[in-house]
């Protein structure tokens, strides 16, 4: 059953859902196999594709290089790339500081803090940065499909926390403010904010900084979204599903 789960997995089509599925096959099939190298090289790609655990790829890594040492070329490459990421992580370049009203960013449509759902995947997340088009590789471009959206990468894109631990990179067309609001259970929350307030998550001073004119926008966004109903209202995802309509109308 595991083997299918794989196979099944492996012919997604770059979706969320296909790389989930792939990520929880291998790793059920690694409890039960744990020394399969071409499964353990899989993982470790798998892994540093999504940007998720380094540190966890290099052991992967490590431990293939025990168990088949002719295997040193892929996990060089991969191991000298993972480093370099952790390297980025601990010593990053200055950020770039985003404001809304600068004329490359009116096409912006959310803002840090906002809780919010993929509506293809479904999966619940916090949006912490933003880009006003895709700066990802040509390469993830392609893996990822982004090419097959209908704006394609010259859209906005979102740097999320995702429920399950992850961090994705969701372009705008396939984001949608969460219809009730809730806490997002990810390890890198307190890194970024500084309380969840209800409806939204409150951005530290250093994301602040970055992102000067978001605050003001998501408090504003809220405000729309949530806090206007009245407490006799018996369906506040109607509410929000009206709110979204009315942005999506043309002007």
């Amino acid at each position: 059953m595991v083997g299918n789960l794989l196979n099944i997995g492996k012919r997604g089509e770059g979706n969320e859902k296909s790389y989930q599925l792939l990520r929880d096959s291998l790793d059920l099939y690694l409890t039960i196999n744990p020394d399969n190298v071409q499964y353990l090289l899989l993982q470790a790609r798998l892994y540093f594709h999504l940007g998720i655990w380094p540190e966890k790829v290099l052991d992967i890594l490590q431990h293939i290089q025990a168990l088949d040492p002719s295997q040193h070329g892929a996990v060089g490459y991969l191991v000298q790339h993972t480093l370099e990421h952790i390297q980025q992580k601990k010593h990053p370049v200055t950020p770039e500081v985003k404001k809304r009203s600068a004329q490359e960013h009116l096409q912006v449509q959310y803002s840090v803090g906002l809780i919010m759902k993929h509506k293809r995947s479904g999966y619940n997340c916090v949006i912490y940065g933003w880009d006003p088009k895709c700066t990802m590789s040509q390469e993830w471009i392609t893996t990822m499909r982004v090419h097959q959206l209908s704006n394609g990468a010259n859209q906005p894109f979102y740097n999320v926390l995702v429920q399950d631990g992850t961090c994705r990179y969701a372009a705008q067309e396939n984001l949608e403010p969460h219809s009730a609001p809730l806490e997002i259970g990810h390890q890198e929350v307190g890194r970024y904010f500084s309380e969840f307030a209800d409806t939204h998550y409150v951005a530290n001073e250093e994301l602040q900084t970055r992102y000067p004119e978001d605050m003001e926008e998501t408090l504003g966004a809220v405000q729309k979204l949530y806090h206007r109903l009245t407490p006799g209202s018996e369906n506040q995802e109607q509410v929000l599903t009206m709110d979204q309509n009315n942005q999506a109308m043309p002007m």
